[in-house]
Parts: structure tokens; sequence; C-alpha cells
């Protein structure tokens, strides 16, 4: 490992802590993630317009399950996503979660 990776993960205890871990479920699993905000939209679709909700969530990669999350539902705050994005690094993992509710 790197000095910028071991530095990255010793920090990210005190970051976490300090920014405010909250917990995500997908499956069984239960993980540790920093939150943003979700995020309101309406995506045109041939069926008419539908809500979006996004919310991104930032974990450790060394918590993330083995198996594939990709399209798996996850529970945030109290809604139910969808994962639609993941993106892995050394050390850490950011999860596009998405909700989707036709109007």
């Amino acid at each position: 490992m790197s000095i910028v990776s071991d530095f990255a993960r010793s920090m990210a205890s005190q970051a976490f802590a300090m920014i405010g871990e909250e917990p995500v479920t997908i499956g069984s699993t239960t993980l540790q993630c920093v939150l943003a905000e979700v995020d309101d939209s309406k995506d045109f679709s041939t069926g008419g317009f539908e809500v979006v909700k996004r919310l991104t969530a930032v974990c450790r990669t060394a918590d993330m399950p083995v198996a594939s999350v990709l399209k798996k539902l996850a529970t945030a705050r109290g809604q139910t996503f969808r994962v639609e994005g993941v993106s892995k690094g050394a050390d850490f993992t950011t999860l596009t979660l998405e909700q989707v509710e036709k109007s």
C-alpha cells in the first residue's frame, strides 16, 4: 500500500465520525457510510415523467460484501433505493443509490 492510502485509511475513522456515518443496508449487510443529501429530480421517459431520488453513499471498500451489490435493494434514511452505480477504489467505495417512483 502507498503512504497516501495508509494515511486515508487511518484518518477515515476520525473524518467519518466528524461528518457522521449512517447505516446503509444492502440485503443482509449493513454498511456504515457517509451520505450526501437526497437529490430529487424529474426525468422524462416514454411513460411520462418519473420522480427520481438519488443518494450518494461513501463507505470503506474493506467493509463491502464480496458479492456484487449492483441493482440490489438498499435501505438508507428510512427509504428504499436500488444500487445503480458502484465506484470501487482501493480504500473507499462510492455507491449511487436511486429510488424511482412513478407519478
